[in-house]
């Protein structure tokens, strides 16, 4: 059966190394392998592979191989899981694969010679997750809350709110509300005004003073 192959992502020259079992649960280091000596360098082709020209079922490879003959050095699925590439926890230049022969698989170590090269193919495989199943995309959570209705809790004209005061009750009048509708309501507490200021309470105890002083049977006191 045919298939149908793009490629997604090329690198001229990537760097492979033979890598000791992973030690920790936190993830593979760059800096426990011996990068100065590489198991083997040459082009880094990643494809995306259709069963048919419809392209209903895809699939992602990464295939190493040798720069003048083409000849495969070992290739490597890359599932929608992000199985089959793991990038190191002290570098963001290498990788970790997963290249298989038939039933046999093996673990070895991939570095790029330029960030922005490692960069572009975390991309490419990005790119490759979100064509191949769109339905794993994440929906923003704004999208999928209803719109809530917006309900005007504002008094009406002639509305009232009554306000609990232990035995009594004090009843809130609505600004629109007239001074018939308050007379008509026996119950309303009567508007109580500001307690006077400062400066009203000395001109009254001015005022009072003067008042006593003209009605003093006795006149001015004489020291």
């Amino acid at each position: 059966m045919s298939t149908y192959e793009s490629i997604i992502f090329i690198s001229r020259e990537v760097l492979v190394y033979q890598i000791p079992p992973l030690r920790s649960s936190k993830g593979y280091c760059a800096s426990e392998w011996d990068v100065d000596k590489p198991l083997w360098r040459g082009r880094l082709r990643v494809l995306e592979v259709a069963a048919d020209a419809a392209a209903t079922r895809v699939r992602c490879e990464l295939r190493l191989e040798d720069n003048s003959s083409g000849e495969l050095f070992a290739s490597a699925p890359y599932l929608l899981t992000g199985k089959g590439v793991e990038q190191v926890t002290d570098s963001s230049r290498f990788f970790v694969i997963r290249v298989v022969d038939g039933d046999r698989y093996a673990y070895l170590g991939m570095g790029f010679m330029e960030r922005s090269e490692a960069f572009d193919f975390n991309i490419a495989l990005q790119d490759f997750k979100r064509h191949a199943n769109p339905s794993a995309e994440i929906i923003p959570r704004s999208c999928t809350q209803k719109k809530e209705e917006v309900k005007d809790y504002s008094l009406k004209e002639g509305q009232t709110i009554t306000i609990s005061l232990g035995k009594g009750t004090r009843r809130r009048r609505s600004p629109n509300t007239t001074s018939e509708n308050a007379a008509s309501n026996p119950g309303a507490l009567p508007f109580v005004p500001p307690p006077p200021s400062a400066q009203e309470v000395k001109d009254q105890l001015r005022t009072v003073a003067h008042a006593t002083e003209d009605n003093d049977d006795f006149g001015d006191f004489v020291s």
